[in-house]
């Protein structure tokens, strides 16, 4: 399987298989700057798929296998959520609930009303209930007369969607299906305790900062602010009236998003846009900058939560991921502004290159390939239930 992030700020193509244990071996990464995406969604199509075949190209080049199908994140202020429920009647009751009439009521769920610049790539049930008993994850040969879900619907603009599968199609490959960054990026990293007590996962990348609500064992809440890390480069580029290049090394080796953690002499020099020798700046300075931009994105988050959900406060951590979680004291930053406990996630339980994305930058990659396998896993035992049941008919009729 494939996964690939075409994020804002790179892409990043992941290889792996399932082992005999059934665990994820990384077989191969590649991953290459992204041009051609601004705040996670395709501005320039033809710089995105050379992006997008690069990194492809490496993780080839790596795995020693050649890649055509692919699963896809997919990020972007476009995206919002719902959560929706349906039901069906069962015609044989005494039968059990069989895997078409699952098929049935999720078909139903997604029968609401919808923009018409907008298309629905995800639905994740939260639970089936069968004749008024809730709490099933999955009901197959459940005897009951009424099967209903509850279900969380992820809705993003058409145009954009067309555009990414463009993209991925140009660049030779074909797309198995889309997912929300967010929601790829939990599958990696959140465990079932944790989806079980209630978790606020915050993907905080180069573009955007995804969202995705955990609680009671199922996903509640998912959405996309617009402001992520290089929001935080352009306020470091304009305070310190230096290039964006360099604002974002900047970042990188002297970044803090906790201003207590930094020692108030020190100091460090930069080259300035419009002075001819270089400036000495501190970095505490520095860090208050980059604290300031976090504070409002986390704000933004909560904003947008007690919105949308009747009880924001479902959840008892937060999980920070992406590329600008790696920002020294964003952690203890988190910890204070949402008063909860607050950790930064990494992939875990991997084998193969394991080491080599253990970290919170490969998060949705990987996420996306467990998302693959995991498809691949169901539609085969799927297959597998079908054949047995043909096989049982027909030592039925022979019996006879």
């Amino acid at each position: 399987m494939t996964g690939l992030d075409v994020g804002t700020t790179k892409v990043c193509a992941l290889i792996g298989q399932a082992d005999q244990d059934s665990r994820l071996r990384i077989l191969g990464v590649g991953s290459s700057p992204s041009h051609g995406l601004r705040k996670g969604i395709v501005v320039d199509i033809e710089r995105t798929v050379q992006s997008i075949q690069q990194s492809i190209s490496k993780a080839e080049q790596m795995a020693g296998v050649a890649v055509r199908d692919v699963f896809v994140g997919i990020a972007g202020a476009h995206i919002i959520s719902q959560n929706s429920k349906a039901m069906i009647e069962i015609a044989n009751p005494l039968r059990g609930v069989s895997t078409r009439d699952i098929d049935r009521v999720l078909d139903r769920v997604k029968q609401i009303p919808i923009p018409p610049d907008r298309q629905i790539i995800g639905v994740i049930p939260q639970e089936f209930i069968c004749n008024d008993q809730g709490g099933y994850e999955n009901p197959e040969t459940v005897a009951c007369s009424k099967l209903e879900v509850r279900a969380h619907l992820v809705l993003a603009a058409v145009t954009a969607v067309q555009n990414l599968l463009r993209c991925v199609g140009q660049a030779g490959c074909r797309t198995n299906a889309v997912l929300l960054e967010a929601i790829a990026s939990a599958t990696a990293i959140l465990s079932d305790s944790e989806k079980d007590l209630g978790a606020l996962l915050l993907d905080v990348g180069g573009g955007t900062t995804d969202i995705a609500l955990y609680s009671d064992g199922s996903i509640k809440y998912s959405g996309v602010v617009p402001y992520a890390g290089d929001n935080i480069t352009n306020d470091i580029a304009h305070a310190l009236k230096v290039s964006r290049f360099d604002a974002e090394n900047i970042k990188k080796k002297y970044g803090c998003a906790n201003p207590d953690q930094v020692d108030p002499k020190e100091t460090f020099d930069v080259a300035g846009v419009f002075q001819s020798k270089r400036m000495c700046v501190s970095r505490r300075t520095l860090a208050e900058v980059i604290a300031a931009r976090c504070e409002e994105i986390f704000d933004l988050v909560q904003r947008q939560i007690e919105t949308t959900l009747q009880r924001p406060k479902v959840f008892s951590g937060v999980v920070l991921t992406g590329g600008t979680a790696l920002i020294p004291g964003l952690s203890d930053m988190a910890e204070r502004f949402f008063n909860l406990p607050v950790k930064i996630g990494v992939p875990q339980g991997m084998q193969g290159m394991a080491s080599v994305v253990a970290s919170p930058i490969y998060s949705t990659g990987v996420g996306l390939l467990i998302h693959g396998l995991n498809t691949h896993a169901t539609t085969s035992m799927g297959n597998g239930g079908s054949f047995r049941r043909i096989l049982k008919m027909l030592s039925s009729i022979i019996d006879l």
